[in-house]
């Protein structure tokens, strides 16, 4: 992706954030871009103060790696860091001053525990970054209707659903869009519909069975290495094939009275999420 694509601040801040992510979860960021995107936010005075002191510290990726290669030792740890420190900045930006005219307070971050390896402590319960858990990314395949309805449900939790093909591509390439945008989000939701026909290559006599899409289930794989299984949640419509390969996953009937509703919520408050009460 070319960062002249980029137009406002906030464009550019949240780049700078999952680039930053990518490049410490072993990825390889563009050293040119982070100089510039680095350059151009310390030079708005109104802003340049949120800031994370590591942006401010750090004028290459280089110098970045080895501040946060040493500093956590998880990729989660990592990411978890990077999005809590760029949270007042990004909330400054997308939601302008608090009410007093004063800039947001970064929010604690704890260093990690050699008990917890991927999670900030209090008390046992992990403090996590507070712009994540606004954010689900929806993984779906030709079945409209179902995206559709689960999107509308995110929103009326006053969570913002993430669905890819309604993000910028801003010149990326799809797995760059994939990269980036689940990066903004803790938790995950993967829609398993009967959308393809397969069966084995021998299999002649065996009617095929209801599949998802490739591509759905090659994202539910990649985000649950990048989230972890717990924080990734299928849902299942009708009878469909789920790889049988996998433990331990969550899948949940995707049913017409709206069971899975309850299931996600609880799903979701365990990965931290706050929902809006019921009334």
């Amino acid at each position: 992706m070319s960062i002249e694509f980029l137009r406002t601040p906030l464009e550019k801040a949240n780049y700078l954030a999952a680039l930053l992510s990518s490049h410490a979860s072993g990825g390889k960021g563009d050293t040119t871009e982070y100089s510039t995107l680095r350059h151009e936010l310390l030079s708005m005075h109104n802003i340049e103060h949120l800031v994370p002191s590591f942006v401010r510290l750090n004028r290459d990726l280089t110098s970045f790696w080895h501040f946060i290669q040493p500093k956590f030792k998880s990729y989660q740890e990592r990411r978890t860091y990077i999005s809590a420190q760029f949270t007042p900045l990004l909330d400054f930006l997308e939601f302008g001053q608090s009410p007093e005219g004063a800039a947001p307070k970064p929010p604690p971050v704890r260093e990690p525990t050699t008990n917890m390896p991927d999670a900030f402590a209090k008390n046992g319960i992990a403090e996590r970054s507070i712009r994540n858990k606004r954010k689900v990314f929806i993984v779906h395949g030709r079945d409209n209707e179902a995206k559709q309805e689960v999107a509308r449900f995110v929103s009326s939790l006053e969570l913002e659903p993430i669905i890819l093909h309604e993000q910028a591509s801003s010149g990326m390439t799809i797995i760059e869009k994939i990269e980036r945008y689940t990066n903004e989000a803790d938790f995950a939701l993967v829609l398993y519909t009967p959308c393809d026909h397969g069966r084995g290559v021998h299999e002649t006599k065996i009617p095929p069975h209801f599949r998802a899409r490739q591509n759905v289930v090659f994202e539910h794989g990649y985000l649950m290495a990048k989230l972890g299984r717990k924080n990734v949640c299928a849902l299942v419509k009708g009878d469909i094939e789920t790889p049988n390969d996998i433990s331990g996953v969550v899948y949940v009937p995707l049913d017409g009275f709206g069971g899975w509703k309850s299931e996600v919520k609880k799903e979701l408050m365990a990965c931290g999420y706050t929902l809006k009460p019921e009334i």
